[in-house]
């Protein structure tokens, strides 16, 4: 083997394991990115789940008759429109 075809040889086994540890260090950068974006979407859902449960709480009958009452509000059963009727 003649001496330029050691050095290209030489050359591109260099550029080879540079590009292998390119490439690695994209993936590395790459499963980071997946598990940052991983945990954000466990919190999310974790606050989602919070508000739900909050909507729930002030979608009860009770809590709308409390809130109403907090407002002034004169809150009678379906079909009356006054305390005539009671």
């Amino acid at each position: 083997m003649t001496v330029p075809r050691a050095l290209l040889v030489l050359l591109m086994l260099v550029a080879v394991g540079i590009a292998i540890v390119v490439v690695r260090q994209k993936s590395a950068q790459a499963a980071n990115r997946i598990q940052e974006l991983h945990q954000q979407n466990i919190t999310l859902e974790q606050k989602l789940w919070a508000k739900q449960l909050d909507l729930a709480r002030l979608r009860e009958p009770q809590a709308i008759r409390r809130r109403a009452a907090e407002l002034g509000f004169d809150v009678f059963p379906p079909g009356r429109t006054s305390a005539d009727g009671l």
